[in-house]
């Protein structure tokens, strides 16, 4: 016999799901309204059905996609572009580390991702990638 009832169970990983859904729509808010006061971005939007993802369309005109994600394992950058999304993951990653609310924030190695920690323990990926 389970420690818990199943339905307990599956309130408390329902709970969690929306916690984390949450923490990803708010984050991205956070970060498009970031990308919108940067002078090399001209347009920063979030989509009704994607509300953790920031899509951004720089001055030069690449498209980029910065994903707010509650897994694990980012995706290592490929193509030509990993420089630049590994260079705008640490622009990310600098401003994140001065707001406050945040315990620490790190650029993950050879990825083009940013690691993110609250100071109540919560924690997520910022993760930059080509738009399509």
């Amino acid at each position: 016999m389970p420690l818990f009832p199943q339905d307990e169970i599956d309130a408390a990983c329902h709970r969690e799901a929306e916690r984390d859904a949450s923490l990803r729509a708010t984050t991205a808010g956070e970060l498009r309204s970031w990308f919108a006061s940067q002078d090399d971005v001209a347009e920063a939007d979030i989509q009704p059905a994607t509300p953790d993802t920031v899509a951004l369309r720089l001055a030069d005109g690449v498209l980029i996609t910065v994903t707010v994600s509650t897994d694990d394992g980012p995706p290592a950058p490929c193509g030509a572009e990993a420089a630049a999304h590994q260079a705008l993951a640490g622009r990310i990653r600098g401003w994140l580390a001065g707001e406050s609310g945040i315990g620490q924030a790190w650029s993950i190695p050879s990825t083009s991702a940013v690691g993110v920690e609250l100071v109540d323990g919560t924690a997520f990926t910022v993760i930059v990638s080509s738009r399509m």
